[in-house]
């Protein structure tokens, strides 16, 4: 009996050294795994905020080109047929660049929205460009029946930038 208990010693101490460094190595590897989750998910919510923030910048500035559409639009109609030709065609060149610029800036945002929204945008760059061409010879009352419609397309994009937005956040 006495020769059995230095046995068992021999054989648990033979055994802990296998069972510590399992052990080690298990929870090592456990704790690699979690590591490399944790950074997995750490780049994809950079990668998200980076693209979020783009969009966010890509929508501020179709904002601020769609108003300054609009507000040379209106001066244009505000003015009518008065200023010379070489005034008017000034004036034209000029909307017709906002609206090249609004047609850009939506073509890059219609690429990251489905097929129905490069319609709508492409649709609203023309309406755009149509007024941008006739501002100066349309009604008073033309001319805002056309913007109401032009206003209602807008807004649809602006909802679009604002889903975009939330969706990556």
């Amino acid at each position: 009996m006495n020769d059995d208990k230095p046995r068992r010693a021999r054989l648990l101490s033979g055994l802990s050294l296998p069972i510590v460094s399992l052990l080690i190595a298990s929870l090592s590897l456990m704790a690699s795994i979690s590591q490399s989750y944790n950074y997995r998910r750490n780049i994809e919510s950079v990668q998200l905020n980076v693209l979020r923030a783009e969009n966010l910048k890509t929508c501020r500035e179709i904002i601020e080109v769609f108003f300054a559409f609009r507000l040379r639009a209106e001066e244009a109609n505000a003015r009518g047929a008065e200023p010379s030709a070489e005034q008017q065609a000034g004036t034209r060149r000029e909307l017709k660049s906002l609206v090249y610029r609004f047609g850009a800036i939506g073509t890059h945002l219609a690429n990251f929205a489905p097929e129905v929204a490069r319609e709508r945008y492409s649709r609203l760059s023309w309406m755009l460009n149509d007024i941008g061409e006739k501002a100066a010879s349309l009604s008073a009352a033309e001319f805002e029946a056309r913007f109401t419609e032009i206003d209602k397309a807008f807004a649809t994009l602006n909802e679009d930038c604002v889903k975009a937005t939330k969706l990556h956040s």
